[in-house]
């Protein structure tokens, strides 16, 4: 008798595990077949989309809730429940009590009906922290980084397409809209967070660039192919440690390559956003050049880092970080590394 009990308690446990290895077979298939990967295929045919676009996929892509979720805010008919198990299915983060360094910290500017914004974020640029010159990039020099180019933004998904499409533009007016969308109150820590990107996203580009902020894998899509053209590849940041580091120490650089792309040339720069669903700030610029190192780390990993360097800062303001932190008049060539899950995308077309 025991030694049946103990098959039939193992035949559970088989079953269990296949059970659990079908569900992800599904839902990888599923991603798979997803209307944005076919969408992806269409517009950028020569590149894959990259493993961290892929993840992002809305896991309700294609699907009745979407449709439904899309129908309930045109008709401006969402009610708190219908958000919970949208957020739910569809991998969002639509919490009001999320504390994500620098979003929430500091001072804030209260708005319209009661809504803010980060005080001290004026443009993306307040998002980028790891400054150097290019004459930095020597190798066995060691290199001061905040976190090791780790993200602190948690995972979310994309929306679908026919949501994303059916959202007002991401504009200060409209953040009382978006905050009711995701089921936000007035006054937490997400309406701040939703309302510096807002304010983000409504800036107008420098003169010469253009930018975007795709809430959808098809709309990142389209500006890359617009900006570049279809025959592009994407670089990004590597080997970032996946929570900020305990003990501060500074990287070393194991080797380096200097100027990889033609001076001036435009790229597209896609940096990741905290929303409740992923959202991405791009811009393309020109003027110029990717640098890429190695960078080893006091743990013992090794970094691989993506920089940008801007060959021309005449057009910054004159309060942007960099020049403070390089100590460098306006004008001068300042460069950056970007964190983890941004992305930089160059065309491969000569």
């Amino acid at each position: 008798m025991n030694s049946l009990v103990a098959m039939a308690g193992c035949w559970t446990s088989v079953m269990a595990i296949l059970l659990g290895f079908l569900v992800m077979v599904v839902a990888a298939t599923q991603v798979s077949h997803a209307p944005a990967i076919s969408h992806w295929g269409e517009t950028l045919p020569t590149v894959t989309i990259p493993s961290a676009l892929r993840g992002s996929v809305s896991p309700v892509d294609g699907s009745v809730m979407a449709t439904r979720f899309a129908t309930a805010i045109a008709r401006g008919a969402i009610f708190p429940a219908t958000t919970a198990a949208f957020c739910r299915d569809a991998r969002l983060m639509c919490e009001e009590d999320v504390n994500i360094s620098p979003y929430t910290s500091g001072a804030s500017i209260v708005g319209e009906k009661g809504t803010s914004r980060a005080l001290g974020i004026k443009t993306i640029n307040d998002f980028q922290f790891d400054f150097f010159l290019e004459d930095y990039l020597v190798k066995g020099a060691k290199m001061n980084l905040v976190e090791n180019l780790h993200d602190p933004i948690p995972r979310r998904a994309f929306l679908p397409k026919e949501v994303a499409d059916t959202l007002p533009p991401l504009t200060t007016s409209n953040l009382p809209k978006l905050m009711q969308t995701f089921n936000i109150g007035e006054n937490t820590k997400m309406a701040t967070i939703m309302g510096t990107a807002t304010y983000l996203c409504e800036n107008p580009p420098l003169p010469g660039e253009d930018r975007a902020c795709p809430t959808s894998v098809e709309a990142m899509a389209e500006f890359v192919s617009f900006q570049l053209g279809r025959e592009v590849k994407l670089l990004a940041t590597r080997g970032a440690p996946e929570a900020a580091p305990v003990i501060k120490k500074p990287v070393t650089v194991v080797d380096f390559s200097k100027g990889s792309l033609d001076e001036g040339k435009k790229i597209v720069i896609c940096h990741n956003l905290m929303f409740p669903s992923q959202l991405y700030y791009c811009h393309q610029v020109t003027g110029t050049k990717v640098v890429q190192a190695s960078l080893a780390a006091a743990d013992g990993s090794t970094i691989h880092g993506v920089a940008i360097c801007h060959l021309d800062t005449n057009m910054w303001a004159s309060e942007h970080p960099a020049f403070a932190a390089l100590k460098i008049p306006r004008g001068a060539e300042a460069c950056h590394w970007t964190a983890q899950n941004d992305m930089i995308w160059v065309t491969t077309h000569q």
